[in-house]
């Protein structure tokens, strides 16, 4: 029934009227509020009254009203002409279009007026005689409840005196808008709960808590298909999956930004627990006894006499001649011949520990010889020697495939073959390291 039938019912035809004239008047007066003579805290001209500040949907609208008389502001402590008085023997009136209503910091501009004419143009006043107008701007926001209105900036050179009012005070209380009731927001969680390996269902139980309150929680039964459902509102929650035989997991959703009805999808993998065996601990062990020491006679060593040892021979390191090239000035031969003389051992086993220290590293041997004998013969003694010392690192224990022998014969010498002291120096053997 509707709420017109109900007061055919209910009502005379008397009050019908009367009920129907309040309805217009509440719906006409919906959002309008009347200050009657504000209160105001500063003017700028005390011949000009704020009577009415009317607010409604649209508009403020201000009535004055102005009395031409001889009362000067008390704003100012010098002479000023009369209100908007053009150097004329006639005072004249009008509203500045440029004014604007202040109020939060906030312009509200001037929109038109009645009974008063904007300027440029003026309306001449009587002495004595009333004058009412009424101007409008935009409507003051709900809240706003003290505004200052602003016609313009006075100064004594001024010929016009503008209107100001400061700190006018009205009933403009905040209005709350009807809201349309919504409907609340549910979302539907749904998944399975799965064996992380065979990814197969799994009965159990899946449990939902609210991140900002642990204390407000769910929780829903799974049966041996791994279906779960929940029905929940927006928000963040943390999702607890448990099954036996399985460690529990964790899934969080944050759902808090969703503003309509959705439905999503968890899916939570489980994973078998580990039995854990327990280990007893090992018997103790009886400590055995040592058996007794028995000190055995002290027997003196028998004093032998060094003076006839000879002491250690150290490794001779090769001489570096060039950059990864390295002479053996200390590897010897009978002259004529190619095998090597004890003595050379030394500074071979030197070379021995450079190629073991460095495994990767690679040589060639190259022998030479100074000027006398037959060339061809000098080159055959020399590739002779360079070989001979291959096989004697190869017997150390180097790879074969690591050394490269050639023989130069006298063919670079390195000093003058004129003296022995030059021949001595062109008679050697040197290695070049190949890859260090």
């Amino acid at each position: 029934m509707s709420f017109v039938k109900a007061c055919e019912i209910n009502f005379n035809p008397m009050k019908r009227i009367y009920l129907l004239i309040f309805l217009f008047c509440a719906i006409h007066s919906f959002g309008q509020t009347i200050t009657y003579t504000p209160e105001i805290d500063d003017q700028v001209t005390y011949d000009t009254d704020i009577t009415k500040v009317e607010l409604r949907d649209e508009f403020t609208i201000i009535s004055f009203s102005y009395q031409y008389s001889n009362r000067r502001s008390q704003n100012y402590n010098f002479p000023i002409p009369l209100p908007n008085q053009r150097q004329t023997s006639t005072a004249t009136i009008s509203i500045n279009p440029k004014s604007y209503l202040n109020g939060n910091g906030k312009r509200f501009k001037y929109i038109k007026s009645t009974g008063i004419p904007e300027l440029p143009d003026s309306k001449p006043v009587s002495p004595g005689q009333v004058y009412n107008f009424t101007v409008y701007y935009e409507r003051l926001d709900p809240g706003i409840e003290l505004f200052n209105l602003i016609e313009g900036k006075n100064s004594p050179e001024q010929t016009l005196q503008f209107w100001n009012f400061y700190g006018v005070h009205i009933k403009n209380p905040l209005r709350k808008l009807p809201t349309t009731p919504t409907e609340p927001v549910t979302l539907t969680i749904k998944g399975k709960i799965l064996d992380a390996k065979t990814q197969k269902p799994i009965a159990g139980k899946v449990v939902y808590q609210f991140d900002k309150n642990a204390t407000k929680t769910g929780s829903v039964l799974v049966s041996a298909n791994g279906d779960y459902t929940f029905a929940l509102s927006p928000d963040a929650y943390t999702l607890t999956a448990t099954a036996k035989g399985y460690e529990a997991e964790q899934a969080r959703l944050d759902l808090s930004k969703i503003k309509r009805n959705q439905q999503f999808t968890q899916n939570i993998y489980l994973t078998q627990a580990v039995e854990k065996t327990e280990t007893k601990p090992a018997p103790k062990e009886t400590p055995k006894k040592d058996p007794p020491i028995i000190e055995k006679p002290k027997v003196e060593p028998p004093v032998i006499d060094t003076t006839t040892v000879a002491p250690p021979k150290e490794e001779a390191a090769p001489v570096k001649v060039e950059e990864n090239k390295f002479r053996l000035d200390k590897v010897y031969f009978n002259t004529g011949e190619s095998g090597l003389l004890p003595e050379s051992y030394d500074q071979l086993d030197g070379l021995l520990k450079m190629m073991k220290d460095s495994p990767t590293m690679n040589i060639i041997i190259e022998g030479h010889t100074d000027n006398i004998g037959d060339p061809t013969q000098n080159k055959r003694l020399s590739l002779e020697r360079a070989f001979n010392v291959r096989e004697y690192l190869i017997k150390k224990g180097i790879a074969g495939k690591r050394i490269q022998f050639k023989g130069y014969g006298d063919t670079k010498p390195i000093a003058d073959n004129a003296t022995e002291s030059g021949k001595k120096l062109n008679r050697r053997v040197e290695f070049v390291i190949l890859n260090p």
